[in-house]
């Protein structure tokens, strides 16, 4: 049975969470020993309500913590969930504000990358549309469409650069995998997300649909004359 991944090389889901509220680490216990028991559908009524407290808190881990574990279940328990996590995401976005907006865009981009991921053989054999075949479904996207996608929403999550370099990661990592060096290296919410995009940029597979070596008509004279365009010395691997 295909997964719909989640993050879960940046996100643990399975983490307990710890932060400055103890009301939320018992909430989560609750959660784990649902988890354990294999109560699902349970597990995800009773983190439902987490979800209810952090928006009423305003806690933006908690936000993102309840989002991703929300995400899991759908997909245990309807693995074609994938569009509707993706609209829970997107609506989720809509009314969102720093830094949890720019904490789900940064996800919701990865869902896009890990989805394109999963299915390439699917974006490979379509052919490139002028636009969205169906704006709602990002399933039925051609290949420069999700990465188009995939883009946009990296470069959001990274607006507002001042503020994120001046937000510690330390308050969000009840929900992140942070390792011995992040302090160091990545001290910032800035740094963590800017990795995050960092890692889809440095893959060639995002210009697999352009050509290598790409010519552009950028200057004026190559439309000049034909005496004028005779006289020019083009340089190009194209």
């Amino acid at each position: 049975m295909k997964k719909f991944s989640f993050l879960i090389v940046l996100f643990s889901t399975f983490m307990q969470a710890q932060t400055s509220f103890p009301t939320y680490s018992e909430q989560w216990k609750e959660v784990e020993k649902l988890e354990i028991e294999n109560l699902t559908k349970s597990a995800n009524e009773k983190v439902e309500q987490i979800y209810q407290w952090a928006k009423k808190d305003q806690n933006s881990p908690q936000i993102v913590k309840t989002l991703l574990y929300l995400s899991k279940y759908a997909m245990i328990l309807d693995e074609n969930e994938q569009l509707n996590i993706v609209k829970r995401f997107e609506s989720e976005i809509a009314t969102a504000t720093f830094p949890t907006k720019n904490l789900l865009e940064s996800i919701l981009a990865n869902l896009y990358w890990q989805y394109f991921q999963q299915n390439r053989w699917r974006f490979y054999n379509r052919t490139e549309t002028s636009e969205k075949v169906n704006p709602d479904d990002f399933r039925t996207w051609d290949l420069n469409t999700i990465f188009a996608e995939i883009q946009k929403h990296f470069e959001i999550s990274l607006q507002t650069e001042t503020q994120l370099q001046s937000t510690d990661l330390k308050p969000f990592e009840a929900i992140l995998i942070t390792g011995a060096d992040n302090q160091k290296y990545r001290p910032s919410l800035y740094d963590f997300l800017a990795h995050q995009a960092l890692d889809f940029y440095e893959t060639d597979e995002k210009n697999l649909s352009k050509p290598a070596y790409k010519f552009d008509l950028d200057q004026p004279d190559y439309l000049s004359d034909y005496k004028t365009f005779a006289t020019l010395t083009l340089t190009t691997q194209d």
